[in-house]
């Protein structure tokens, strides 16, 4: 099968990509990186030491409201169509014995929304509860993460991301011309408020190490690459990872100036190839902190350097490695399908444990092989979609769009053209590179 990319080609298998052999070099790598000594700490201990019984992440959302009214929300503004509250600190409570219950181990909590700053108070408590829950069992410690929109920062928010260690995410967009447009403020808030805020709790916190991203059909119409929203991030606030899926709510759903049309595809399949092109380019002639990445670039090169690697179950950790609890108590798979009954898999609140019956009847639908469009690509391998996703742009979270699978193959072509024509020394070094960066980022899942 011959492969083109950026006037390249390469004439391979992309299915059995044996085309080098990964060898084994001893190399100074802290040298090679300039890594900080406090990111040489192997997480490969704590993966080898895993209970068979682990969560890998747990979101709660701790605030069903925003302050923000973003244009492609699946959400409905932040509230998911229910009422705007608050989580009560007995619910969140709840949600943390149930699962510490359920779990040996849970190795990441996410605070979610809407805006989860809204309710940061809680988030504080929270963290506080959890570590003594946990060392009150013996376990394992989880990581604490949240995603924000970046409009909410105080010195008490600074200490508690301080105090707990809490990985942040900013949700942002990409340059003023482009986000002020799509993330609607609902009360007054600076033109340069988040970006004043990106950069203060940097200095004070190194926090973000990422940023999430919605790829819109303003984007498009504004000429802004996904490598212009990287080169954005980094030169501004000096982060290096970016997380950019496109907009789930496609003109078939919702027919809006900001959804990404039929038309579009074909600029945003290049848009994301050269994102992937920039991200190997960059792991192979940068040091690590000078590093900038899409990070699922990092996924589609991790897997064609490890062609042996099992396959995933499922196209999506939702309602396997992730499950999702709404403010009201309620449980999910996802985030995304909060409030939404067919996809309920019990309460906090309840003394049963997740419906089991529905859960596996959801997952049933994530299997690759089930998924008739996907099981013809050659690229299904890569393709690590979203069920969320999936049901707001086709009503079912199992049916993957032919305009997805078509972008996946087109940064996998990507990929394996830069890679084919990289010198055995830089190939052999990228998947050092790779996990380092992680490490270096400390990166978590969104």
């Amino acid at each position: 099968m011959r492969l083109t990319y950026a006037g390249r080609s390469a004439e391979l298998d992309p299915i059995s990509f044996f085309f080098r052999p990964i060898l084994n070099e001893d190399r100074d790598l802290t040298n090679n990186f300039n890594l900080p000594s406090v990111f040489q700490k192997s997480i490969e201990k704590k993966i080898s030491e895993r209970n068979k019984n682990t969560l890998e992440r747990l979101v709660i959302n701790v605030a069903n409201m925003c302050n923000l009214d973003c244009v492609y929300c699946y959400a409905q503004g932040g509230d998911y169509g229910g009422p705007q509250e608050k989580m009560s600190s007995e619910n969140g409570k709840r949600t943390f014995d149930k699962f510490f219950k359920m779990y040996d181990e849970i190795d990441l909590i996410q605070f979610f929304g809407g805006e989860p700053l809204i309710n940061w108070p809680l988030i504080s408590q929270l963290c506080k509860y959890g570590w003594k829950l946990a060392d009150s069992k013996s376990k394992n410690r989880p990581v604490f993460s949240l995603i924000t929109n970046g409009t909410i920062l105080n010195s008490d928010i600074i200490n508690m991301i301080k105090e707990y260690d809490i990985k942040v995410t900013v949700s942002l967009d990409g340059p003023p011309q482009i986000n002020e447009k799509l993330r609607i403020t609902r009360q007054k808030i600076t033109k340069n408020t988040i970006s004043n805020n990106i950069k203060q709790l940097k200095k004070e916190t190194e926090q973000p190490t990422q940023v999430e991203g919605t790829y819109t059909h303003t984007h498009v119409e504004e000429k802004c690459t996904v490598v212009d929203v990287m080169d954005y991030l980094f030169n501004e606030f000096g982060v290096g990872l970016l997380h950019m899926p496109i907009n789930v709510l496609s003109s078939g759903i919702k027919n809006d100036p900001y959804s990404l049309k039929k038309e579009d595809f074909e600029t945003v399949q290049k848009s994301y190839a050269d994102a992937v092109s920039k991200t190997i380019y960059s792991l192979t002639n940068n040091t690590v902190d000078k590093v900038s990445a899409l990070s699922s670039a990092l996924d589609i090169v991790t897997t064609l350097l490890n062609p042996n690697k099992k396959e995933s179950k499922y196209i999506c950790p939702a309602g396997n490695g992730t499950i999702a609890v709404d403010s009201n108590g309620d449980i999910y798979p996802c985030f995304m399908f909060y409030r939404f009954n067919e996809f309920n898999l019990g309460s906090v609140n309840s003394l049963n444990s997740i419906n089991n019956d529905m859960r596996e009847k959801f997952l049933s639908s994530l299997i690759p092989n089930s998924i008739a469009n996907l099981s013809q690509s050659w690229a299904k391998k890569f393709l690590n979609g979203c069920a969320g996703g999936n049901y707001f742009k086709s009503g079912h979270h199992g049916l993957v769009s032919e305009n997805e699978i078509r972008l996946v193959e087109s940064m996998v072509e990507a990929a394996i053209v830069e890679l084919s024509h990289m010198k055995t020394d830089l190939l052999n070094y990228l998947p050092h590179a790779i996990k380092l960066f992680r490490w270096y980022n400390a990166s978590v899942p969104i």
